[in-house]
C-alpha cells in the first residue's frame, strides 16, 4: 500500500490531483438528497450540474480516486469491492463535488475578489513547479501538458480552490462555542439513566401492556405482573457503562432500546416494544419506563503533565461544531442552488 501511494504521489498526475484537492478534501460525506433529481437536459458526459455549472464523469472519477486512496491510507490496506460499496465513496465524492460547485457559485455573495497576482504567487510557491528553489515556467507548462491541462484552466481551478477555502473560513469563523454550550453538551452526552424493564413472552401481550402504560403511566410494575410479565430494575448507568454491564448482555439489549432509554424523559414510558432474550428464554419482548436521569457536573481532567485538559477538550469540541456548522450552511446553500443529477449516467458509473 505504501509503495502504491509513493508511486501515486511521485507521478505528475498524483501531484496535480494533490494540488487541486489540497486542503479542501471533503466538504460533505453524506449522499445528497438531490439523487432524486431529474436529468434536466444534462449531456451524457455530465453526472450533475449546480446552477448551470457541470460536473463531468471525469471530475467524479478523479475525486473518487482521491477518496479511495485516502480511505486505503486510513485503513492501511487495499479495499475490496464490498468495502467500497459499503463506504459509498461514489456518494461521498459527488456530495463533495456538488458542495464545491455551490461554494464557487457564491463568491459574489461573500464579496470575494482574488487577484491574478495573488493566484500567480500561490502557483509559484508549489514545489512541483520549482527548480533549484525557484519557479520554473518551463517545468510548470511541462507538468500541465503531461496532465492534458492548459495554464488558463489550471489557474481558474486554483482560483476557485482559493475562493472556496476563504468562504469556508468565513463560515466556520462566524461560529463560536461558549463554555456553557460545551459543558451542557458534555452533561447531555454523559448523563446516566435508571429504568425499569418489563419483559413478556409475546409481542401482542407486550403491546397491550405498553398501550395501557402510556395511557395511564402509573403502576408500571403491578400492571406488568398482571399481564404476566417480569420486571427488572436497572440502576443509573451512562450509555457507555450500560453497554459494558451484565444487564446489557443479560437482556441481550439492542441499539434501539439504548436510543429509547437515553432519549425518553424521566417518569415516562418509552413508546416502543423491544426484542430481548435471556439464557432461559428467546424471542421475548420488553417495555421500559425511565425512573431517573442524572446529569453529571463537568470535571476537567488532568493530562499526564498535570495540566487542566479542559482547554484541549473545548478546542476539539469547537472544531467539531465548526465542521457541523459548515456542513449545515453548505446544505442550506445547496438547497438554493438548483442542483440536478443525471441518474442514468450516475447509475452507469463503475470505478472498480
Amino acid at each position: 500500500m505504501l509503495d502504491f501511494l509513493r508511486k501515486f504521489y511521485a507521478h505528475t498526475a498524483g501531484k496535480i490531483i494533490t494540488i487541486l484537492v489540497g486542503l479542501l478534501f471533503i466538504v460533505g460525506f453524506s449522499f445528497l438528497p438531490y439523487i432524486m433529481g431529474v436529468r434536466g437536459g444534462l449531456s451524457p458526459n455530465d453526472v450533475a450540474a449546480v446552477a448551470g455549472k457541470k460536473i463531468s464523469m471525469d471530475d467524479l472519477n478523479r475525486y473518487y480516486g482521491k477518496l479511495e486512496n485516502e480511505y486505503e491510507r486510513m485503513y492501511g490496506n487495499k479495499l475490496t469491492r464490498k468495502e467500497l460499496k459499503e463506504f459509498n465513496i461514489t456518494g461521498a465524492a459527488l456530495s463533495s463535488l456538488i458542495a464545491d460547485k455551490v461554494l464557487e457559485s457564491k463568491k459574489g455573495v461573500f464579496g470575494l475578489h482574488i487577484s491574478d497576482r495573488f493566484i500567480a504567487k500561490n502557483i509559484a510557491s508549489f514545489p512541483e513547479f520549482q527548480k533549484n528553489g525557484k519557479f520554473s515556467d518551463k517545468l510548470f507548462k511541462a507538468v500541465l501538458l503531461d496532465n492534458h491541462m492548459t495554464p488558463a484552466v489550471f489557474e481558474k481551478r486554483i482560483k476557485n480552490e482559493i475562493a472556496r477555502s476563504y468562504i469556508k473560513r468565513i463560515i466556520t469563523e462566524s461560529f463560536s462555542a461558549a463554555n456553557m454550550q460545551f459543558i451542557n453538551d458534555y452533561m447531555i452526552k454523559n448523563k446516566s439513566v435508571s429504568f425499569k424493564i418489563a419483559v413478556f413472552n409475546s409481542k401482542k401481550t407486550a403491546a397491550a401492556f405498553l398501550k395501557k402504560s402510556i395511557l395511564y403511566n402509573v403502576g408500571f410494575t403491578a400492571r406488568a405482573k398482571k399481564y404476566g410479565g417480569t420486571v427488572g430494575k436497572i440502576p443509573l448507568f451512562s450509555e457507555a457503562d450500560l453497554i459494558k454491564s451484565n444487564y446489557f448482555t443479560g437482556y441481550a439489549m439492542t441499539g434501539s432500546i439504548l436510543k429509547a432509554v437515553f432519549s425518553t424523559p424521566a417518569g415516562s414510558v418509552a413508546s416502543g416494544i423491544f426484542p430481548v432474550s435471556s439464557k432461559s428464554k428467546k424471542n421475548e419482548y420488553a417495555a421500559v419506563k425511565i425512573i431517573k436521569i442524572y446529569f453529571p457536573k463537568y470535571i476537567a481532567a488532568k493530562d499526564k503533565d498535570g495540566k487542566n485538559a479542559m482547554a484541549k477538550q473545548k478546542e476539539l469540541y469547537a472544531f467539531r461544531k465548526e465542521r457541523e456548522f459548515l456542513d449545515y450552511y453548505v446544505d442550506y446553500l445547496e438547497s438554493k442552488a438548483g442542483v440536478k443529477i443525471n441518474r442514468a449516467v450516475l447509475s452507469s458509473f463503475r470505478p472498480y
